[in-house]
Protein backbone atom coordinates (compact mmCIF):
# COMPACT_ATOMS: atom_id res chain seq x y z
CA UNK A 1 0.00 0.00 0.00
CA UNK A 2 1.28 3.46 -0.82
CA UNK A 3 1.53 6.41 1.51
CA UNK A 4 -1.82 8.18 2.06
CA UNK A 5 -0.40 11.67 1.54
CA UNK A 6 0.70 13.85 -1.37
CA UNK A 7 3.14 12.50 -3.94
CA UNK A 8 6.92 12.73 -3.46
CA UNK A 9 6.99 16.23 -4.96
CA UNK A 10 4.28 17.66 -2.70
CA UNK A 11 1.81 18.09 -5.56
CA UNK A 12 -1.80 18.10 -4.43
CA UNK A 13 -3.52 18.80 -7.75
CA UNK A 14 -5.71 21.71 -8.77
CA UNK A 15 -8.35 21.37 -6.04
CA UNK A 16 -6.77 19.92 -2.89
CA UNK A 17 -9.16 18.38 -0.38
CA UNK A 18 -7.47 20.11 2.57
CA UNK A 19 -6.77 23.51 0.99
CA UNK A 20 -5.36 25.87 3.60
CA UNK A 21 -4.64 23.12 6.13
CA UNK A 22 -1.18 22.60 7.62
CA UNK A 23 1.17 20.24 5.78
CA UNK A 24 1.04 16.86 7.50
CA UNK A 25 1.81 13.20 6.97
CA UNK A 26 -0.29 10.27 8.12
CA UNK A 27 1.23 7.49 10.22
CA UNK A 28 -0.61 4.17 10.08
CA UNK A 29 -1.28 3.08 13.67
CA UNK A 30 -3.37 -0.05 13.14
CA UNK A 31 -5.32 -1.96 10.55
CA UNK A 32 -7.76 -4.82 10.60
CA UNK A 33 -9.93 -6.71 8.15
CA UNK A 34 -13.60 -6.64 9.08
CA UNK A 35 -15.25 -9.17 6.76
CA UNK A 36 -12.54 -10.45 4.46
CA UNK A 37 -12.91 -7.47 2.08
CA UNK A 38 -13.30 -4.29 4.13
CA UNK A 39 -10.30 -2.88 5.98
CA UNK A 40 -10.36 -0.43 8.87
CA UNK A 41 -7.25 1.77 8.89
CA UNK A 42 -6.41 4.08 11.81
CA UNK A 43 -3.99 6.94 11.12
CA UNK A 44 -2.39 9.68 13.21
CA UNK A 45 -1.54 12.99 11.52
CA UNK A 46 1.91 14.44 12.19
CA UNK A 47 3.00 17.93 11.18
CA UNK A 48 6.01 18.37 8.89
Amino acid sequence: MGDPHADDHGAYGEAPVFAGAADFALELLESRTLDGRIQELVYRPTLH
